[in-house]
């Protein structure tokens, strides 16, 4: 981030957003499922780089951190550790990854478990439909997709 601030006078503001997407983001989301549930206090750091390194790409003090992704056009973490979840979710249930991932989240076939089975793939079917509700209407102003 050191080299984006100090090029910050010397290229424009989207080769800037290049080198953050390129350089920066791939870090911060690299294995992002797997540190999704720490502390809290340790997600507001981890969130804060993105924050600084878009305040650097837009040469902006005073804008806030929401306005900034929404001019970047990009989720903020935490937003696309939730789609990646979901996404993980219906690759699970149509088994869409290797086995030992659909293994770690299978259940002992019994009544009970059956029923709970049940109940948790409508849970994910109604949040990928919500999800992919969302998404649609996040990004019909960029795509035209309705």
């Amino acid at each position: 981030m050191g080299v984006l601030a100090r090029l910050r006078n010397l290229i424009t503001t989207e080769t800037k957003l290049v080198l953050y997407k390129t350089a920066i983001m791939p870090y911060l989301t690299y294995c992002h499922l797997v540190w999704h549930f720490c502390k809290a206090s340790d997600m507001r750091k981890v969130e804060r780089i993105p924050e600084r390194a878009l305040r650097i790409v837009y040469n902006s003090h005073s804008e806030t951190y929401m306005n900034l992704l929404d001019h970047a056009k990009l989720p903020s973490l935490l937003n696309r550790r939730l789609q990646d979840i979901v996404i993980l979710m219906y690759k699970v249930k149509y088994r869409l990854v290797p086995d030992f991932i659909c293994d770690t989240f299978s259940t002992k076939s019994c009544k009970i478990n059956i029923i709970l089975e049940t109940k948790i793939l409508i849970f994910l079917d109604l949040i990928l439909y919500c999800m992919v509700n969302i998404l649609l209407d996040i990004l019909d102003p960029f795509y035209g997709t309705s």
